[in-house]
């Protein structure tokens, strides 16, 4: 891996290997978020209450699930759902601080791993604030992988209108290995297009205006939900948000 460098709209952004794998920008018109928590725990007391986040329990039962540090070389933390189908732990930020207008190019990207890959529904990425992604949500870009299967695929959605996963250019979809990590980015280019990356694979793009969600404000978001009566975790090991304005 190496870093490189370029202006953009009186930015300095760097990336690394691909020009839209954005690792830091600097510059006077810059929007960004960096969590690799490897600092002190973002949680609370109770450890289930991250500083400036909302962290929902979604239950099928009387269950609960759990937010806690996972105590990794790098830092990271683990989502764990309770051991009810369905049940699971929903997270966002509290600020909804990303828009993707026209001419504002941003990337998102998160490492992560899950604990059984086709035992999970899997929601992240970037949309309005929910508490029940895997339900629907109506403005987004995101990816999801449901339970049965360990694809993932990438999603635009603008107004309850989604993207159709595989539309565009790429593989359509990446796998998920159990307790691997992947790497899940996207870049919107700021000019109509998102690209969507698995492991820095290209695995698709979209690219229909009626998708791509430029008028609401977004924040970050993660849902998991256990696929099965077992107990699911999901660990982050990074979240990166950067925009260029």
């Amino acid at each position: 891996m190496s870093l490189h460098s370029k202006h953009m709209l009186g930015n300095l952004v760097f990336y690394s290997d691909r020009e839209d794998k954005w690792i830091d920008a600097i510059g006077p018109s810059v929007r960004k978020y960096f969590d690799d928590f490897v600092g002190p725990s973002p949680l609370g007391a109770d450890n289930a209450d991250p500083l400036g986040w909302t962290v929902t329990a979604l239950t099928g039962d009387a269950g609960d699930g759990t937010l806690t540090a996972a105590n990794e070389a790098g830092g990271a933390i683990i989502v764990t759902t309770d051991s009810t189908e369905n049940d699971g732990i929903n997270i966002t930020w509290n600020n909804e601080a990303f828009t993707l207008a026209a001419g504002d190019p941003c990337y998102f990207g998160t490492r992560l791993k899950v604990s059984d890959a086709d035992a999970v529904d899997l929601f992240v990425g970037m949309c309005i604030t929910d508490t029940e992604m895997w339900g629907g949500v109506t403005d987004g870009i995101y990816f999801n992988s449901a339970d049965a299967v360990a694809t993932v695929t990438g999603i635009a959605e603008l107004d309850s209108s989604p993207s159709t996963a595989g539309e565009g250019t790429g593989t359509g979809s990446g796998t998920l290995v159990d307790g691997a990590y992947s790497v899940l980015e996207w870049y919107y280019d700021g000019a109509g297009t998102v690209r969507f990356y698995f492991d820095d694979v290209l695995i698709d793009t979209a690219s229909t205006a009626s998708d791509i969600p430029i008028d609401e404000p977004l924040t970050f978001a993660l849902e998991l939900l256990a696929g099965a009566s077992a107990a699911a975790t999901c660990t982050i090991d990074w979240i990166r948000v950067i925009q260029c304005q």
